[in-house]
């Protein structure tokens, strides 16, 4: 193997990923889940809402990267992004049937806290982002 394949990067690592998965009536079974308070935040979320709804809730983290990156899925429910007050949102992506709605004030660039880039999918539900507490 020669000195440059040895010293290659790996373009895969480093990279932080969350699957949140909402499938309340299948699995919840009479019990209420527990939202997460405050959570270390990884650099990619991927939503998928088929049987319940999901919130990602980004206003009040241990951590969080600079910038997240959301795959937003509504199939039949909805996603709901939460951010802070200085947050940047970017929100693009497709719908058949539902909305993608960004209800975020723009923040000028000097007084950003973070950028939260969402790619949102809506077949029959929606893709909801706002400041938290609004």
């Amino acid at each position: 193997m020669s000195d440059a394949a040895q010293h290659k990067p790996d373009s895969t690592a480093g990279r932080r990923r969350r699957w949140l998965l909402a499938l309340d009536p299948v699995f919840e079974g009479g019990r209420r889940g527990k939202r997460a308070q405050t959570w270390d935040v990884e650099e990619e979320l991927i939503a998928v809402a088929l049987l319940g709804d999901v919130t990602i809730d980004l206003s009040d983290t241990k951590s969080a990267p600079p910038e997240v990156h959301i795959e937003a899925y509504a199939i039949l429910r909805d996603v709901d992004v939460l951010v802070g007050e200085r947050t940047h949102v970017e929100l693009g992506g497709g719908v058949l049937r539902g909305d993608l709605s960004n209800e975020v004030p723009p923040v000028p660039e000097d007084k950003r806290t973070g950028t939260v880039s969402i790619n949102g999918h809506s077949l029959i539900g929606d893709v909801t982002v706002r400041v938290a507490g609004s």
